[in-house]
């Protein structure tokens, strides 16, 4: 059985659903962000930042993974059900933003503190 094409009015309001869930999702990356900084502002030990660094770039890789899959369930969604909420693409839109923004917290965080034990001498 063939689909019908598209229109041109439901490529619009598809493209206007993901523009809301993609603005969204920065909204709350945002938010993360500022509330992964406030709560980051304990030093970790010097071993812990080898460990965060090697995370970090593992959380990217899967981070990466994770917004190619909810990339492609969102555009699914829309497609199948256009006129049914796109919280579900939303939320896991939301969550690959804030994993992101707390992985890359992370590593900024262990980079300070490394930075910070280096310039007062320590080796720790």
């Amino acid at each position: 059985m063939l689909e019908e094409p598209l229109s041109t009015a439901e490529l619009l309001e598809q493209w206007r659903e993901a523009t809301r869930a993609a603005e969204l999702a920065d909204r709350l990356a945002k938010l993360a962000r500022a509330s992964v900084e406030r709560s980051d502002k304990d030093a970790l030990a010097a071993q812990e930042i080898a460990r965060i660094a090697a995370r970090a770039a593992k959380h990217a890789e899967r981070t990466a993974h994770v917004a190619r899959e909810a990339a492609d369930r969102a555009a699914t969604f829309a497609q199948e059900n256009r006129a049914e909420s796109l919280a579900d693409a939303e939320a896991a839109v939301s969550a690959t933003h804030a994993e992101e923004t707390a992985a890359r917290n992370r590593y900024h965080h262990a980079e300070r503190a490394a930075h910070a034990r280096h310039d007062d001498g320590t080796t720790r």
